[in-house]
Formats: structure tokens, C-alpha cells, sequence
């Protein structure tokens, strides 16, 4: 099957130059395999999203020479894009979110819970086959051996974060998912998910973060952590 990756950015705030790389090493799979390269916008959290911060990350990536295959067009405020997977932006596929969730219910593989949608999650430990750290036995931590199922929709008719992303990982056919290694401990939900809808996962390739000089974590407020402030100095 030909090679489809994507970089799913959240236009919560200026693009990360750990998402930068991120993007890199997506976009140079593609390339190296002759795939595709999916560029899909995470803007689900309303309140935080802003035009601005979707055009900080399409010109950022137009900046650094990243052409993608299929995502938004660079500076059309209309939602327009290139592809057959879309659309590209989360905040108009609510109707596949909320069609995948009735067929989880309809199958008893959720259930409501206080006016949010809960999945049941498997007790076994999952094993996560990693293209970079290996394989992962996952079992649940102490806290969700207390109540192991989680919320795949918000009272409020909102879908979380893990929902969609596989959602749209499924719909848009991703044969590999080359991420940040803090999003490692989502996997194991994320391929419950998968298979509670019958479909095989897709690859996953966990990437270590990049941190400061004295090896903490880098956050958005380091120093050399926005793409933007290369630019500011002529980059």
C-alpha cells in the first residue's frame, strides 16, 4: 500500500519548532517512500483557534520548503483545499465524528455517562509495535485500573482529542504515524480504538523531543522554540 503520513497541528498558538521537525520527518518519508503527505488541522478547541495562528503554520511550512499533497490551501480563508480525504480542517467533520461514535454505541463498544460518551477500553495490556522504540507493552496505570474507560465525547457534544485523530487517521487512509514520543502514552487507547472499529492501526514512530541546552523539555516559551523567531531574524 503507497505511503500516506500526515502533521496534524493544533492553530492554538505559533508553530513549535518541535512540530517543525516533526513536519520534516513526515514530509521526508513521503518523499523517500514516493507517498503522500497529509496536512491536517487540528482546530477543534474553538476558544484557542485563531485564522492567524492556521496561517503561522501553512506559510511556516511554505517557508521551510514543506509542500504538501493534500491538507488546506495556503492563505484561502474559505476552508479550501486539495485531495479527496477532506476536509482537512477537524472543525468541519463533526458529522464523521458523530456517525463513528453512534456506531460504537449501536455496538455496545460505548456507553453514555453523565451526558458524555465513554469508551470502553480493553483491561489486557496492549502491546504497541514502535518503528523507534520498539515494541511497548502498555498496561493501565493504578489510576485506570480504577475506571479504565475515558471520554470520547464531552457533554458539551465535543469530540476529544484521541476520537478524532483516529477518526481521521482511519478515513484518510494513514499508513504511518511519526510523532512526538509524548504522545506514546496516548497510543495504546488510540489502537483500542482502531480495532473497536475493525481496522487495523497504522504504523506508529515515536520521535524523541528536542530540549533545551540543560536537557529539560522545550516548552513554547524557550528560547529558539518558535518557528516564527527565525524568521524575525532573517533565517
Amino acid at each position: 500500500m503507497k505511503t500516506r503520513v500526515r502533521f496534524a497541528p493544533s492553530p492554538t498558538g505559533y508553530l513549535h519548532i518541535g512540530g517543525a521537525r516533526t513536519a520534516l520527518f513526515n514530509w521526508l518519508y513521503a518523499r523517500h517512500t514516493g507517498g503522500t503527505f497529509i496536512l491536517r488541522i487540528e482546530d477543534t478547541d474553538a476558544a484557542r483557534n485563531s485564522q492567524e495562528a492556521v496561517d503561522v503554520i501553512l506559510n511556516g511550512l511554505r517557508w521551510l520548503g514543506l509542500d504538501w499533497d493534500e491538507g488546506p490551501l495556503t492563505g484561502d480563508a474559505t476552508g479550501a483545499s486539495k485531495g479527496d480525504r477532506g476536509p482537512y480542517f477537524q472543525s468541519q467533520r463533526k458529522a464523521n465524528y458523530l456517525a463513528r461514535v453512534e456506531a460504537l454505541l449501536s455496538r455496545g463498544l460505548a456507553y453514555e455517562h453523565e451526558g458524555a460518551v465513554k469508551f470502553k477500553m480493553t483491561r489486557e495490556p496492549i502491546l504497541i509495535p514502535d518503528l523507534v522504540v520498539g515494541n511497548v507493552l502498555r498496561p493501565l496505570t493504578d489510576r485506570e485500573e480504577l475506571d479504565p474507560d475515558f471520554v470520547i465525547m464531552r457533554s458539551d457534544g465535543q469530540p476529544v482529542f484521541h476520537l478524532v485523530n483516529v477518526i481521521d487517521d482511519l478515513e484518510m487512509d494513514i499508513t504511518h504515524v511519526i510523532r512526538g514520543e509524548d504522545h506514546l502514552s496516548n497510543t495504546a487507547k488510540h489502537i483500542a480504538l482502531f480495532q473497536a472499529f475493525g481496522v487495523k492501526p497504522p504504523h506508529y514512530a515515536h520521535i524523541p523531543l528536542i530540549l533545551n541546552g540543560d536537557g529539560s523539555k522545550m516548552s513554547k516559551r524557550d528560547t529558539g522554540a518558535s518557528l516564527t523567531s527565525y524568521l524575525d531574524d532573517g533565517f
